[in-house]
């Protein structure tokens, strides 16, 4: 072989290499911020049920515990993990002796530009818990 049919096989190899990347790379950046959006989603999630519990704990043990200060400890807690949250909903059943606490935010997908469209935009996340009264 040649010294430029030596150079013109290395060429094509490296040729061949670009474009076998440049068909790959999307998929693996799809692969990739999905993977992070899906375990930022799950964080928040954890986050919420974590603060329902929360306050849904804070009322059962306080026996005059009001829907101020319920609500002022769920907020406490999804600030400590810097997540807004869009409403917090405390129930009581008086009757069945029990409190009902739901948290709901607003999850906004970061990797907008990689993902596709379907994937684009803000999903509604909650956790809810419910406890009964103590004492």
């Amino acid at each position: 072989m040649s010294k430029t049919g030596l150079m013109q096989k290395i060429v094509n190899i490296r040729g061949n290499a670009v474009i076998e990347f440049a068909l790959t790379l999307p998929i693996l950046l799809l692969v990739v911020f999905g993977i992070t959006e899906l375990g930022r989603m799950i964080m928040t999630t954890n986050v919420l049920n974590t603060a329902s519990r929360e306050g849904a704990r804070y009322a059962a043990v306080r026996p005059a515990s009001d829907s101020l200060s319920v609500s002022a400890r769920v907020t406490e807690v999804l600030s400590a993990a810097s997540i807004d949250s869009s409403t917090i909903v405390i129930q009581y059943d008086v009757p069945g002796h029990s409190v009902r606490v739901r948290v709901t935010t607003n999850f906004q997908i970061l990797s907008r530009s990689v993902l596709p469209p379907a994937l684009r935009g803000n999903i509604s996340l909650s956790g809810e818990t419910v406890f009964r009264f103590e004492g």
